[in-house]
């Protein structure tokens, strides 16, 4: 049990105990493209970007440039002793076996990482990947970050996932079983969604034995299908205030060990559809724990 002063486990508090310091993530796209996206790029889950969330110093095809330049990027900004690489861009494991291995030797040969963080989808672990994540596993430390997005098959399907709750609750048994650092995204404020489904959501995979989780709110972005869709026939999104009160109950539902590495998504405004906020990341971040400590809420305690 952590001793965290603040009403939620942050990812800062969980990375300092986990790793003894701050770890900062270099964010490296290995091209793979996505498994529902045509090779063209089109289709593609709704809500996703063209650049699958491409980080901003990925500007180089090379390995070992983005490798440099991320590096570089972190270490001014933060003055980072600890990194971790963060294969983040589209599906990390879209590729075979042998092709992602000689990408990770490339990644662990450009610089001394502490951590590796491979972000893929439930559909997209097969077993020679398994394998070569249990080689992995022996070397450095491993998480998989797992693209579940929702637990509602419904939805799942509605915004082109491609793969079930069915697949996330394999995923992160498998995954689970081999040692490995589980953290899965979802997404709040998904069209056809109540807060009673963001509810269910939080509750079964606090029931899986995940270690961390990214929660993030529904972001229309210029260029995605679910923008399309939203110019054709507007759904509600959540303006900050509202967002937070869903989360306080997303929180709640989460065991208190689960480490919370992000509580809203990150958008460049010039992307932005909607919603736009009034609040920065930060004013945001202590709106909602000042509303958690006024009404005497903490993580995980609604957690059955």
């Amino acid at each position: 049990m952590h001793t965290d002063p603040h009403p939620f486990y942050n990812g800062r508090r969980f990375m300092q105990d986990r790793y003894g310091a701050p770890i900062y993530r270099v964010a490296i796209d290995l091209g793979f493209g996505c498994p529902n996206r045509d090779e063209n790029g089109a289709g593609g889950c709704t809500f996703c970007p063209p650049d699958g969330s491409r980080a901003v110093f990925n500007k180089s095809a090379r390995i070992a440039d983005q490798v440099r330049e991320g590096v570089t990027f972190v270490r001014q900004r933060y003055g980072s002793v600890k990194f971790m690489a963060y294969v983040q861009t589209f599906t990390g494991t879209f590729a075979p076996a042998d092709q992602q291995k000689a990408c990770y030797e490339e990644i662990l040969s450009a610089h001394h990482f502490d951590a590796l963080t491979i972000a893929t989808r439930p559909d997209c672990i097969d077993r020679p990947t398994l394998d070569l994540f249990a080689e992995l596993r022996e070397r450095i430390d491993l998480w998989v970050e797992l693209g579940v997005q929702t637990s509602h098959n419904t939805t799942l399907q509605r915004i082109n996932r491609g793969h079930t709750w069915a697949d996330s609750v394999q995923a992160i048994t498998q995954l689970n079983n081999m040692g490995i650092t589980i953290a899965p995204h979802i997404i709040i404020g998904l069209p056809g969604e109540e807060p009673e489904h963001f509810s269910q959501t939080a509750s079964q995979l606090s029931a899986l034995p995940i270690q961390a989780i990214k929660i993030h709110n529904l972001h229309i972005i210029r260029g995605t299908q679910m923008a399309t869709e939203y110019a054709a026939t507007p759904f509600p999104v959540y303006d900050e205030h509202d967002y937070a009160e869903v989360l306080i109950d997303t929180l709640r539902r989460l065991r208190p060990d689960i480490g919370i590495l992000r509580v809203n998504t990150d958008t460049p405004k010039q992307e932005l559809i909607a919603p736009r906020w009034h609040m920065v990341k930060t004013q945001f971040l202590s709106y909602l724990e000042k509303q958690m400590r006024a009404t005497k809420v903490r993580q995980g305690d609604l957690c059955g």
